[in-house]
């Protein structure tokens, strides 16, 4: 199963109302179970803020961050008492479940998307749904440590934690999407449509790498698939605005750039028949092409048209649709790149390329060797800046270009669409759109009137004194 930034967020935030509405007692068995866990959770959420692209070189918001977790990350927060014995406590499988998932959060973080410039609102977006869970695990462990001597440090240790998620966990859940929530780790074996793009980008990459050499073949189909997905892309698109689920006033631009990357693509690979690479036909390319195609017409065809927009939802399986496009668009701008690298490499770089001697125009070019040629019908090695070559680099040139400016444009539509607003100082957590965000002072419901108890979010009774509030986070 295809696993997504934005789905692993899903389950962690999920886990963690679900630990917040648990009810809570100091207990020295309970809190030497989490506290177990405390320093892999640390190190977890610290790897993936870090892999978080800043766009800077130095980031106090996360050398703050990094200074409250590294210490309980390295165990150095609880003091090595040598005259009791080690508790033998099973660690808490709420918290490691929490660790497993910031852990696959964080892998899929340091895969990163190529060539995306690093978005302020996103990072900060990104860093709430990170640190607002962790925030009420800390609450969490906090309410269950008795109050003795030996847990002053480790309590105070947690009370920094809490804290500044507490100001992270400000920022609106409006303003927290981005699009690194659509970098995704995809089975090569599933039945998607995510696994037949990453299937056929590594064989077009392997094809374009070839050392036997390329073939008009290769390169046609190339440029025909890319076609293919600009259009999936742009039918996907579609469907999210009849769907709501992307405004049209953002989303109609995005479905004309896709549109006219289209357009050019469909140009670009009509080869014409008058070159010849000396290339073997790739065969894995020709698989995966095939594979690619039929599952677009599994997924988003219905006969000669785009299926409808209930049609495409239900095929997708309740996938995010304008994500999906956007991951599309990401396979499309990568392989475009490759696709016009290789192509400026053979007509103006050291490969050799045949062209028919009969098209050769030029006086400059004629000489025994290529009159020779023209009167047997034969293929001649084709000058550099050859008017047939330089129509070929360009039409593949314009392609690349237009897919870069779409997939800007898509990835665009992954920022936050409502305007920020200054929140106000928060007194319990709430669960807004799968995610956990702290809530102004409300006259608490029964279902929440235990989370009001404690400062400053109210996770379970018996919790620790009010901790002073974290530092503001400006949106």
């Amino acid at each position: 199963m295809t696993a997504t930034v934005a789905g692993l967020l899903d389950r962690l935030h999920a886990q963690a109302f679900a630990i917040s509405n648990l009810a809570t007692r100091p207990s020295e068995v309970r809190w030497r179970a989490q506290a177990v866990v405390w320093p892999r959770l640390a190190l977890a959420t610290m790897r993936a803020l870090n892999n978080v692209p800043a766009g800077a070189a130095t980031d106090p918001a996360l050398v703050l961050v990094d200074s409250i977790l590294q210490p309980i990350a390295r165990n150095e927060w609880i003091p090595k008492i040598s005259d009791l014995p080690a508790a033998n406590v099973p660690p808490d499988k709420r918290l490691i479940e929490m660790t497993r998932v910031l852990g696959g959060i964080a892998d899929l973080l340091s895969i990163g998307l190529k060539d995306i410039v690093s978005d302020s609102s996103a990072i900060l977006g990104l860093r709430s749904n990170l640190l607002a869970p962790v925030m009420v695990a800390a609450n969490w462990s906090l309410a269950t440590a008795p109050d003795a001597a030996g847990n002053m440090t480790p309590r105070r240790h947690l009370q920094l934690v809490a804290g500044i998620g507490a100001a992270f966990a400000f920022i609106p859940v409006g303003l927290r999407p981005g699009q690194y929530d659509d970098i995704a780790a995809v089975p090569h074996s599933e039945n998607s449509l995510d696994a037949a793009m990453h299937n056929w980008l590594d064989a077009t990459k392997d094809a374009l790498a070839t050392r036997k050499g390329l073939s008009g073949v290769s390169l046609q189909t190339i440029a025909a698939d890319l076609s293919i997905l600009c259009g999936a892309a742009a039918a996907t698109t579609n469907t999210a605005i009849a769907l709501g689920q992307l405004a049209e006033d953002r989303g109609r631009p995005v479905v004309e750039a896709i549109s006219d990357a289209n357009t050019k693509w469909r140009e670009a690979s009509r080869w014409p028949q008058t070159i010849y690479l000396g290339g073997v036909r790739d065969t894995g390319l020709a698989d995966a092409s095939i594979q690619l195609r039929q599952t677009i017409v599994d997924t988003l065809r219905d006969g000669k048209s785009w299926a409808g927009p209930t049609v495409i939802a239900t095929r997708m399986n309740g996938q995010d649709l304008a994500a999906a496009a956007r991951r599309t668009m990401h396979i499309a701008a990568e392989a475009a790149q490759l696709q016009q690298s290789a192509v400026t490499n053979l007509f103006f770089g050291k490969d050799q390329v045949m062209m028919a001697s009969r098209s050769l125009e030029g006086a400059a070019y004629m000489n025994k060797a290529v009159f020779t040629a023209r009167r047997r019908g034969t293929w001649i090695p084709m000058p550099r800046y050859e008017p047939s070559g330089v129509e070929v680099y360009r039409a593949a040139a314009n392609a690349a270009n237009a897919t870069t400016a779409a997939r800007l444009l898509s990835v665009a539509t992954a920022r936050p669409s409502v305007a920020p607003s200054r929140p106000s100082p928060p007194t319990t957590v709430d669960f807004t759109q799968g995610r956990i965000a702290a809530r102004g002072p409300t006259t608490p419901s029964a279902p929440t009137q235990r989370l009001t108890n404690e400062p400053p979010f109210g996770m379970g009774t018996g919790g620790p004194s009010p901790s002073p509030p974290g530092p503001s986070m400006r949106p």
